[in-house]
């Protein structure tokens, strides 16, 4: 506990210089820096920005449409096990119903 009250004694002037210096370079992103745009210009995206956007989100469509697709495959084949297995169960049952009277 010692320790833990050095620490923030001896960090706290630390600490406040990083905040500030954090706000500051914040701010001077958040206006935009030097970056050679006029303030408040915005940057437009090229054509071929856009196109490798479209197509990225053309083949995301797929994968989904894919999985989609892949997840109704093993949702019916699941019910098919299901039904499957419950037959084998009541043929069980049968079974141990006979050999019970049997004996």
């Amino acid at each position: 506990m010692d320790a833990l009250m050095q620490m923030i004694a001896v960090g706290w002037p630390l600490g406040l210089a990083g905040f500030i210096l954090g706000a500051l370079v914040g701010g001077f992103m958040a206006r935009g820096g030097d970056t050679g745009n006029a303030a408040g210009s915005r940057i437009k995206p090229d054509a071929n920005g856009l196109e490798a956007l479209a197509a990225e989100l053309k083949a995301a469509k797929e994968l989904l449409e894919a999985e989609e697709a892949e997840a109704a495959e093993v949702a019916e084949t699941l019910k098919n096990l299901d039904e499957a297995i419950k037959r084998a169960n009541g043929r069980l049952k049968l079974i141990t119903k006979a050999v019970k009277q049997a004996k």
